[in-house]
């Protein structure tokens, strides 16, 4: 007998911005946006963003607009150059917490001097070393993420505890440019992890969507490109 057939789920998103186009500044703008994906049945939206790139932050633009959406997924792009593991792990945990359970995160790196000039830390590196650093950032933010246990909080006001100390561990990671002990600040997130999406325009970003992400974005023109 032949397999029976198995129906094919389809996962449908939306961009929020295009490359040089105006992004709005109104919570306002973001969220009428935000809505109309929702209202449309898709999954989830993205929203790109750069150091170099004029507008407000990604991560906070979707995050105003958590408490007026209760489905779709939001996934905002996240530098991962420059910017401190810790402190990026916290935001997308607070996404997380904000939106119910409904966050995601697209790694994204700074590749130019203009944008390394803006922080005046180090030099632009190479793109492979970038995506690497992407990867353990990836990598970090998920030990912090299960720094917590499920059950850490006990917000007892009898006692004037809020969270079991024995349920809290040190992340205890260390990569090529950085290190993290935390635990993390911010709860462990609803979903446990937030999910990870990878954009794969860039070769060097596919070893870090093959080994953290749950959702990898692909440029295909063709079936046969897809495949590559």
């Amino acid at each position: 007998m032949p397999e029976p057939h198995k129906p094919t789920t389809l996962h449908l998103a939306a961009a929020l911005s295009a490359p040089g186009a105006p992004r709005p500044y109104t919570a306002a703008d973001w969220t009428r946006r935000v809505r109309l994906a929702e209202d449309g049945a898709l999954d989830f939206v993205t929203l790109t963003d750069a150091f170099g790139e004029r507008g407000p932050d990604a991560l906070q633009a979707l995050t105003v607009t958590a408490p007026a959406t209760a489905r779709v997924g939001l996934v905002p792009a996240v530098t991962t150059t420059h910017t401190e593991p810790f402190h990026l792990q916290a935001a997308v945990a607070t996404l997380d917490w904000v939106s119910g359970g409904r966050a995601g995160w697209l790694p994204a790196v700074s590749t130019t001097e203009a944008e390394a000039r803006l922080f005046g830390r180090r030099p632009v590196a190479p793109a492979a070393a970038l995506w690497h650093e992407a990867a353990e950032v990836a990598e970090a933010a998920g030990r912090l993420w299960d720094s917590w246990e499920d059950d850490a909080e006990i917000r007892d006001l009898a006692t004037g505890r809020f969270v079991d100390r024995d349920k809290l561990h040190y992340a205890d990671y260390t990569g090529r440019t950085f290190s993290v002990r935390g635990p993390s600040i911010v709860p462990r997130p609803p979903q446990g992890r937030p999910v990870v999406v990878a954009d794969t325009a860039s070769p060097h970003a596919r070893d870090l969507a093959a080994r953290h992400a749950d959702v990898a974005l692909i440029h295909a023109q063709g079936p046969a490109a897809a495949r590559a």
